[in-house]
């Protein structure tokens, strides 16, 4: 199996989880339990294990939550990356992939109050200060956070304030390790313009894939096109897209169409996105009928193996579990597909792994959940 870039990883402390370990990653890695087992957590994890001493990186997790809250500060979002119900602030992991071996992962945090001026504060806040205020004194509130990668502290390190409204680190250091991508796509991607579709139009094959798959939502989809304006603009926008279809007689906006053409758009690109590194689909059946399920998972499976891309998967979905386990009757995904179900039993958080003609068997044969 030449995909395989992660092999395994154990969580000693990160947000609600403990002492949870993972081993024997395949090609294809299917998450699956209950709410708040830790499914995404682990994806967060597997998303910074391509650049972990990353400030940029670790911060990205309180920004892309899978559904974003938009009252939550900065500081709150840091915060809950470490455990909630301890005092001492602390995330403690160590992964082995195919780049670096084995890793050991560590950030330690510390949250003092820092007297300041009101310039300062406003400067954090990005308010504006009030005249004649400027040098009065002020709180605020500092979250520092300290990364260790094997053992060793890392020069670059995360500050954020109770106040703060954008966070904006530097990175500085060369890192003692060998960097790949992770990319992470959540439930409610297809709501946003999709930002690598550039690279599936410089791809011919793939190309022609996606307007295959396209035609899963619509018959009579010709291609999917740049929007090409009737009028100009006197200002720069995001490129957005146009699907030229028969049914109605010229090019018309994506936005015409349903979130499962979008959701689709957006899983073939983020596979060629992530050629030769790690891609983690959270509820990765979200938006796409069951219809379209078999033809659109058999290409993400066969594609990501083409790719070098090792797959992470997460699902609530029985029937979504079960038509993707089912590919492993496929010749070129035979003995890909694991299966890993992850529970809390008495405040602990386990893992059974499967491989999937184990997962048929005990779905057929002794209807055992599988989620």
């Amino acid at each position: 199996m030449g995909n395989i870039h992660i092999n395994s990883l154990n969580i000693e402390t990160y947000r609600g989880i403990k002492n949870l370990k993972l081993d024997g990653f395949t090609g294809i890695n299917i998450l699956t339990g209950d709410n708040n087992c830790g499914k995404t957590s682990v994806l967060e994890l597997l998303q910074v294990s391509g650049d972990p001493a990353s400030p940029i990186v670790w911060s990205s997790l309180g920004r892309t939550e899978k559904y974003p809250n938009p009252t939550r500060t900065v500081f709150e979002k840091i915060r809950d990356l470490y455990d909630f119900t301890s005092p001492k602030l602390r995330i403690a992991y160590s992964i082995t992939d195919d780049l670096n071996g084995f890793s050991e992962v560590e950030i330690k945090g510390n949250i003092e109050k820092i007297k300041t001026s009101r310039l300062e504060y406003c400067k954090e806040a990005h308010v504006e200060c009030e005249k004649g205020q400027e040098y009065s004194e002020a709180e605020m509130i500092k979250l520092k956070s300290d990364i260790y990668y094997n053992g060793k502290l890392v020069e670059d390190r995360f500050e954020v304030f109770n106040v703060t409204r954008f966070d904006g680190f530097v990175e500085n250091v060369v890192k003692p390790y060998k960097k790949y991508e992770a990319l992470y796509i959540s439930p409610t991607v297809y709501q946003a313009e999709c930002p690598m579709i550039k690279e599936v139009f410089d791809n011919t094959t793939v190309f022609k894939d996606l307007v295959e798959i396209l035609r899963i939502f619509d018959e009579d989809i010709i291609t999917i096109t740049p929007t090409v304006r009737e009028y100009d603009i006197p200002f720069p926008m995001k490129n957005s897209f146009q699907i030229l279809s028969e049914k109605y007689g010229k090019a018309v906006p994506l936005s015409v169409y349903g979130d499962g053409i979008k959701k689709a758009l957006w899983l073939v690109t983020a596979v060629v996105a992530a050629k030769n590194g790690v891609l983690l689909i959270d509820e990765f059946e979200t938006a796409i009928h069951t219809s379209a399920m078999d033809k659109i998972f058999a290409w993400i499976l066969k594609t990501c193996k083409k790719l070098n891309v090792q797959l992470f998967m997460t699902t609530h979905s029985k029937e979504a579990l079960q038509k993707v386990i089912a590919l492993d009757s496929d010749p070129e995904l035979k003995d890909e597909i694991t299966l890993f179900t992850l529970y809390r039993r008495d405040g602990k958080n386990i893992a059974r792994k499967l491989s999937a003609e184990r997962a048929i068997e005990a779905d057929e044969n002794f209807n055992q959940e599988l989620r």
